[in-house]
């Protein structure tokens, strides 16, 4: 999956941004068959959603190969009207009628109310502007009754999960959605480069052995777990080497 954290900038945009070498970045991924794209308005004030629609168009892939996950935060949408706007704002960049999935986070459900941003879900699926909904970082119970209310349309699972931290692993709720068909999401999955830092004896060992980068082996074993870690490089050879990590 690719992620946009960093892309036109972190929560605020930032003006010496290489926007083409981003574009190009994407491009790449892709191109190279990386078509789950995490997105939302907040980052770079809107920045990335820009880079990530121009890397789209130019990239020429057709929208139905691609699935657009949108996130929405407190930051930027403290209730449902700003959210609606959001949500429209989304369509509107990428040219589409739907999203494929969308997802409030857990700040903004609480300051807006579960049932009145429920609700709004159901609109919005019942509508088809988009396909499902998702979380983000919910508690095993906060999953357990999406899952009930929203059945096969909670597509997935946004959490964090490593090689170092595994309490989503520890408390269940991997698990809980692995058994539930709910897809784990994975942000941070190599701690921006800190894990790999660390040299741990296991990852170097299994780096010699198998002949791959630290990263690659911890990209590989989380896929194998059937979870989508979340990468972003605007460096093609690091792609290339994420991309590579699933074919070992």
């Amino acid at each position: 999956g690719i992620g946009t954290w960093g892309i036109g900038g972190f929560a605020a945009r930032n003006p010496n941004n290489d926007d083409q070498k981003q574009v190009n970045a994407i491009v790449h991924m892709l191109k190279n068959g990386m078509n789950y794209i995490e997105l939302n308005i907040w980052t770079s004030q809107g920045h990335s959603v820009e880079i990530a629609s121009q890397a789209v168009k130019q990239s020429g892939i057709s929208r139905d190969k691609l699935f657009l996950s949108q996130a929405i935060y407190f930051y930027t949408a403290p209730d449902i009207e700003s959210s609606k706007k959001e949500q429209e704002t989304m369509l509107k960049a990428f040219d589409t009628d739907y999203m494929d999935s969308v997802s409030l986070s857990g700040a903004a459900i609480s300051a807006i109310g579960k049932d009145q941003v429920y609700a709004w879900y159901k609109e919005l699926l019942d509508s088809n502007k988009v396909r499902y909904i998702n979380l983000n970082n919910p508690s095993l119970e906060e999953l357990k009754e999406a899952k009930q209310v929203f059945g096969d349309k909670l597509f997935s699972i946004e959490i964090g999960f490593n090689f170092e931290i595994r309490v989503n692993q520890d408390n269940g709720i991997i698990k809980f959605a692995n058994d539930s068909d709910v897809l784990c999401v994975i942000y941070q999955p190599l701690r921006r480069n800190r894990t790999a830092n660390r040299n741990w004896p296991l990852l170097v060992e299994l780096s010699k052995k198998y002949g791959k980068t630290q990263n690659q082996i911890i990209l590989n074993w989380i896929s194998g777990l059937g979870l989508l870690p979340l990468t972003k490089s605007e460096t093609i050879a690091h792609i290339d080497e994420d991309i590579e990590a699933t074919k070992f």
